[in-house]
């Protein structure tokens, strides 16, 4: 198995695993950045590897929760729910992910807009 490492505006993008019934990786946050507001199809699982990090959930355009995840603590987000995974703090953030179900659309997104470390 070949991980696949993209650098974004606000870190790197780890993807270990994608086919149509299971996406896992790694986002990797610097310290006082975030990854841009987004939302998936399908539930999205987090655990938080190293440092902690921020989740901002949305409705209509407008934050109504934030989730600070602790090392080893997880999040579940619902299917569609727009957020934003924030690094607020002065320590990098490491958070896995996992999709169970197809986000293979999304995946290729980010490998062709993303640049390949």
């Amino acid at each position: 198995m070949t991980i696949e490492v993209y650098e974004h505006s606000a870190g790197r993008l780890f993807i270990s695993y994608s086919d149509k019934k299971l996406s896992t990786g790694l986002l990797l946050l610097n310290p006082k950045t975030e990854f841009q507001t987004h939302n998936r199809p399908v539930q999205e699982q987090l655990t938080q590897v190293f440092g902690k990090c921020m989740i901002k959930l949305f409705e209509n355009d407008k934050i109504v929760k934030r989730v600070v995840l602790m090392e080893g603590r997880s999040l579940k987000i619902k299917p569609n729910q727009f957020h934003i995974h924030s690094n607020p703090y002065n320590r990098a953030s490491v958070t896995m992910w996992k999709f169970e179900g197809d986000i293979t659309d999304i995946i290729k997104n980010l490998r062709n807009t993303l640049r390949r470390l």
